[in-house]
């Protein structure tokens, strides 16, 4: 039996393929899918995350239509993927996806997405997910930021930590931050007016980590002989001109 889309979808002046939101399309059962991690958990690299273990394209969906129309499949940035396996992270869509699915065709793809629990796994390739819905609000305000900032790289991650798990510095240098990404991580979450261990000490201050501090402080101190460096000179060179001068005044009296 032949499934009918809404009539929008019939249309011969339609320049585009009706746009289905997944959760719809699966309500309707209109495809069927497999949602999973995207890394080989084979594969050794020494760089983490350089073909996608906590964000990046680190999910893939295989869809298989179930129709006589083409339609465009859309997964919304926010949206939860919720793994089948609970020691598996929840996964956060952090770029909006339009994926072509033509009639009684099967299309694979890779996606967007950051993990959204600090000390679950990361996905890889057969660990199975479910769409689920959209996040709160200051989790979609962080994953929209990173769709339009295209900020889909470590610093994203580490802000999306922060807040999801109250991720500090310490816990963060284990994944590869340092001092100078955790202040372009804290510059996300400030712009976002979001509070988390990172950005915000028990007083209400912004923190930063100690070898931030440390450095702040031997700076200011470098500063500070420099400036006594220079009036000293000053004053010796004050001195000494005022000493001839007088010199001057005597030979010529």
């Amino acid at each position: 039996m032949t499934t009918v889309l809404p009539a929008i979808a019939q249309t011969e002046n339609s320049k585009k393929p009706v746009v289905l939101p997944i959760a719809e399309a699966i309500e309707k059962k209109l495809l069927e899918f497999e949602i999973s991690g995207a890394s080989d958990p084979r594969t050794f690299n020494e760089v983490v995350d350089r073909n996608g273990d906590h964000f990046g394209k680190c999910m893939a969906i295989v869809m298989k239509s179930n129709i006589d129309s083409v339609i465009l499949v859309k997964i919304d940035c926010g949206t939860e993927l919720i793994p089948q396996d609970s020691t598996f992270q929840t996964m956060i869509v952090t770029k909006t996806v339009e994926l072509p699915l033509y009639p009684r065709q099967t299309y694979a793809t890779r996606f967007y997405a950051m993990c959204g629990q600090i000390h679950d796994a990361p996905p890889f390739l057969g660990s199975l997910y479910e769409v689920g819905g959209m996040a709160d609000s200051n989790t979609v305000k962080l994953a929209q930021y990173f769709d339009k900032q295209f900020m889909q790289n470590m610093i994203g991650q580490h802000a999306l930590w922060a807040y999801t798990d109250k991720a500090d510095f310490k816990e963060l240098e284990k994944y590869g931050a340092d001092s100078l990404t955790i202040a372009m991580t804290t510059k996300i979450l400030d712009d976002l007016s979001i509070k988390t261990n990172l950005n915000k000490g028990k007083n209400g201050k912004d923190t930063l980590p100690d070898n931030a501090i440390n450095n702040t402080i031997t700076i200011n101190i470098i500063i500070v002989y420099i400036a006594a460096g220079i009036l000293i000179l000053l004053l010796i060179t004050t001195s000494y001109l005022l000493l001839r001068k007088s010199k001057n005044l005597k030979v010529h009296t």
